[in-house]
């Protein structure tokens, strides 16, 4: 599947080739519904439910920042990814790569 264009569950259009405005309900800035303005790693209706983000689109000032009700664990994986898990899960850290990972060896 190509990112340029594709359509979400949800009926909205979606990919880097599609204009759109931030999602924050105040901004009308303009953005894409590409993966860089994506809040997680998969859009509203693609993502699983212990994956962090809202699945949402949002502008360079928002995305950081927009009071996300899933938001991510923060924990770094062995590839320097955080763990795209929602905060305060009970499994293995896995980065957005989807691959488990294990946590840094302790070095004296």
């Amino acid at each position: 599947m190509g990112f340029v264009y594709y359509i979400l569950p949800d009926g909205r259009e979606a990919g880097y080739g599609v204009a759109a405005e931030c999602d924050e309900p105040r901004c009308h800035r303009p953005i894409d519904r590409g993966r860089g303005y994506l809040c997680g790693d998969d859009p509203l209706g693609c993502k699983q439910d212990d994956e962090a983000g809202c699945g949402n689109y949002f502008c360079l000032l928002h995305l950081p920042d927009h009071r996300c009700p899933v938001p991510g664990c923060g924990v770094r994986c062995d590839d320097e990814l955080p763990c795209s898990l929602v905060r305060g899960h009970d499994r293995p850290h896995r980065s957005t790569t989807g691959t488990p990972r294990r946590s840094p060896p302790h070095r004296p």
